[in-house]
């Protein structure tokens, strides 16, 4: 008299590409009616059937990245982002595909680039890089570097001036001079010279610059040779560094009086020389043109929390010149993140329904949470079964 009957299928889980349909199961009466379920036996109710259907194609669209920081840290400048077209191909893949098919269905392109605009380019603090730290070991010093305003001086804030000066401390005291053994004699007394080579050396045994040893203690690396016994006479030492990187300075070197006395070498008097033919112990030098690396202020954090970045304009100046001569391994950082507090998250909608046309049972069934569309289609169905 009665019997469960398989009905038509609900409709496609999925609007387009492919889904999943489920058929009804209904009690039918002998002559077709459909009756309540309990007319029918329940232990041989068949279970439902799930067949794939095709929906419709998927639709293609534009998607768009964020901005991007603006191309000058002031005056008006320009922002980039990138724009794909992308197409849901199958439930949980969605892809970029060419940019053709977006441009077939009219779809309105987003803008890839728009202007932005900074503060005003009026006159920057620039500055160049610190000097090298001239404190010896253990000791406290000072370290300068330019800073000049990039039109004219008057024009600047000095309340914002950057400081010139700075402290510094010297490098540790676990430095020592080191030395090799004395080379050949070169000739007779006055004349011939023996030299060994002088460093200056960390306690694990590399080498560090001489800066770093102090030079009052630094042993001769030049002595006279030659006789049993060898009068007074005036002994150099080699050349110190230039006293700058760049441009004209100053380099000065050892002058001593010095002789033999019972065959070994021995420092006299100044006196015991003859002044008027003491070498210099000072001249000039100069290093390589005065090309250096100049910075404005960074800019501000692109983003207020989170990590954004910043940037700063880098400039290489000869004098007044902007030139391409400054050593690019030396170049300052031009961009670098800032690292903020963390961006507050919005709290759980705990009032969040399911759509009513999603299959949300279904999509329980086959684990489509995690898919991003049905994790919001069917938010309610999917947090009841896995709670926060």
């Amino acid at each position: 008299m009665y019997r469960w009957k398989l009905s038509s299928k609900e409709p496609c889980s999925i609007s387009c590409s492919t889904g999943v349909a489920r058929s009804f199961v209904i009690c039918v009466r002998y002559d077709g009616s459909e009756v309540d379920d309990g007319y029918c036996d329940g232990l041989v109710r068949p279970e439902p059937i799930h067949d794939f259907c095709i929906g419709r194609e998927c639709q293609p669209r534009w998607e768009a990245n964020s901005w991007s920081e603006c191309s000058r840290t002031c005056g008006d400048g320009f922002q980039f982002r990138q724009v794909r077209c992308w197409k849901m191909l199958s439930p949980g893949l969605d892809s970029s595909v060419y940019s053709d098919l977006c441009a077939l269905e009219n779809l309105e392109r987003p803008l890839e680039q728009r202007t932005c605009k900074g503060p005003p380019c009026g006159p920057q603090w620039e500055v160049a890089q610190w000097s090298e730290c001239s404190a010896e070991c253990g000791q406290s010093s000072q370290v300068t570097r330019d800073v000049r305003c990039s039109e004219e001086e008057e024009s600047c804030d000095p309340s914002t001036r950057p400081p010139s000066t700075k402290n510094c401390t010297g490098p540790p005291c676990e430095r020592q001079w080191a030395m090799s053994e004395w080379g050949p004699c070169s000739g007779s007394c006055g004349q011939g010279m023996m030299v060994r080579h002088v460093y200056c050396k960390a306690l694990e045994g590399h080498v560090v610059p001489e800066s770093q040893c102090p030079a009052e203690s630094r042993p001769l690396a030049i002595q006279s040779c030659g006789a049993m016994e060898c009068l007074p006479h005036w002994l150099v030492q080699d050349w110190d560094r230039c006293n700058t990187t760049c441009g004209r300075g100053v380099r000065h070197r050892v002058v001593l009086c010095a002789g033999i006395t019972g065959g070994k070498f021995r420092t006299r008097e100044d006196s015991d020389c003859i002044p008027q033919e003491r070498p210099a112990d000072e001249s000039t030098c100069f290093e390589r043109p005065c090309f250096k690396w100049y910075t404005t202020p960074w800019s501000e954090c692109t983003k207020t929390c989170g990590v954004g970045t910043r940037s700063r304009d880098v400039k290489c100046y000869q004098d007044r010149e902007i030139v391409k001569g400054c050593d690019p391994l030396t170049k300052p950082a031009a961009k670098q993140a800032c690292p903020l507090d963390p961006c507050p998250t919005e709290p759980p909608d705990e009032n969040c329904k399911d759509e009513p046309n999603t299959n949300c049972s279904l999509a329980l069934k086959v684990n489509l949470c995690s898919h991003w569309y049905y994790s919001k289609a069917c938010c309610h169905s999917c947090r009841a079964s896995h709670p926060p």
